[in-house]
């Protein structure tokens, strides 16, 4: 049996609105335990991701935590639909460097959110150890 995305995917997620800063994102990943939040338009739509990885990147350049997410969020990013298989995600990791895969819907509203960790789960659960 082939795992997919919906197999393995949280569906709790952490959205935010563009018009929201950067500290604002930042909050809502410290107070949910996660490492991105998905900025989403009025109608539920997927426009963006900001990730810790993009904190640091703007700490380093000095720009302010008050900053609007849509000035520095990462546009369309690389998503996954819910049938995709895990081995086409983890290429997709690998291929774009990233830590955390958006599943989307066909509407590109997102149903859940893979990250790094949860492709390591789905993949050491395969292994049988001696």
């Amino acid at each position: 049996m082939t795992t997919r995305a919906k197999d393995i995917m949280v569906t709790k997620l952490v959205t935010a609105k563009p018009d929201e800063t950067v500290l604002d994102a930042v909050r809502k990943m410290h107070e949910h335990g996660v490492g991105s939040v998905l900025v989403v338009d009025e109608e539920g739509r997927l426009v963006g991701i900001f990730t810790e990885r993009d904190l640091v990147h703007l700490i380093a350049k000095g720009v302010p935590l008050d900053t609007q997410l849509a000035k520095v969020m990462r546009r369309s990013p690389v998503t996954a639909s819910p049938e995709e298989p895990l081995s086409k995600i983890a290429s997709k990791m690998i291929e774009h460097w990233l830590r955390h895969i958006p599943v989307v819907d066909e509407e590109g509203r997102p149903l859940g959110m893979i990250s790094i960790r949860d492709v390591l789960r789905a993949v050491s659960s395969f292994e049988t150890f001696p």
